[in-house]
This record gives C-alpha cells, sequence and structure tokens, in this order.
C-alpha cells in the first residue's frame, strides 16, 4: 500500500515539472503532545507557483498500520534574516490532515484541521530546503464511530529537493 501511495505522489511530481518548480523529500514526524511518542516518516511535496505543501505519511506503531495525509496552504512564508547567501524564513498556513489506522481487525478514519508553523531556509541557490514545523491539529473521529478528537501538536523535521 505504501509503494502504491509512494509511487502515486511520485507521478504526480514528475508530471507536473514542466508546468512549475517543485520541491519533494522527506521528514521525520512525531508528537510530543501524545502519551506515548511514535515516530513516523513521510514523503513531502511542495509546490513553487502556489504555496500548498502536501505529505504522505507512515506513523511506525506496534499494533497497527498508521498511514497519514496533509494538505497546507502557506498564506505567509517571510524572510526573518539572511545565513550566508540563504534567507530563513518563517511560515504558518491552515491545513487538513486524514488518518487511516489499521488495527489487526479494525479500521480507524480521524480528519481534521491544522495550523502549520515552522521555520524553512532554502540554500544551494534554492535547490535544497531544510524545514522544522510544529502544526497543531484537531478533528473529528469518522469511523467506526463519530467522536472529537484531542488537539494534538506534531512535529515535522525535513527537507525537501527543488527541480525547476
Amino acid at each position: 500500500m505504501m509503494k502504491r501511495v509512494l509511487l502515486a505522489v511520485l507521478l504526480v511530481a514528475f508530471a507536473t515539472t514542466g508546468a512549475f518548480a517543485f520541491g519533494i523529500g522527506l521528514q521525520a514526524n512525531s508528537d510530543p503532545s501524545q502519551d506515548e511518542i511514535d515516530p513516523g516518516l513521510a514523503v513531502t511535496f511542495k509546490t513553487d507557483s502556489l504555496p500548498l505543501v502536501f505529505s504522505v505519511s507512515w506513523t511506525f506503531v506496534e499494533d497497527a498500520t498508521w498511514i497519514g495525509i496533509t494538505g497546507d496552504y502557506w498564506f505567509l512564508n517571510d524572510k526573518i534574516t539572511n545565513i550566508g547567501s540563504a534567507s530563513l524564513n518563517w511560515f504558518i498556513g491552515v491545513g487538513f490532515f486524514a488518518d487511516f489506522i489499521f488495527p489487526e481487525d479494525d479500521f480507524i478514519l480521524n480528519g481534521g484541521v491544522r495550523i502549520p508553523v515552522g521555520l524553512n531556509m532554502y540554500t544551494f541557490r534554492g535547490q535544497f530546503e531544510p524545514f522544522l514545523m510544529v502544526a497543531p491539529s484537531f478533528g473529528v473521529q469518522l469511523v467506526p464511530s463519530l467522536d472529537t478528537t484531542d488537539i494534538f501538536f506534531p512535529i515535522s523535521i525535513g527537507f525537501r529537493f527543488w527541480f525547476k
């Protein structure tokens, strides 16, 4: 399943190469606001012409398969300062998340809103973008029963390579 999702993300990325610049990379995820800190890994994709950022993640939990997707719109990505020839920026936006959780004989679907806030920097003539982000999130459990989720604070650190 994860291979198919990764392949779909890569196909979309390469199919749009001529239309605009894009960045694709990896990010490590965790959530220190939870009782158990379950690490995760995500593929991240960002467009240049529109301030849209997407990710597909897999969280490492012992007794379930956990796949997540996010989509964010950054309405602010402003420079703080220069560090050498690179600019250090901060960003804030609004987005969504969806978690597909597959415990042994069950299925859980959560979805909701998030507010990504973080730092990013473009180095090596804009070809490499390291970033750090926290995204306070709140949502609802849709399956197996309707319920609200507690607010949580996922943290991500990662990088993207840019193709222009």
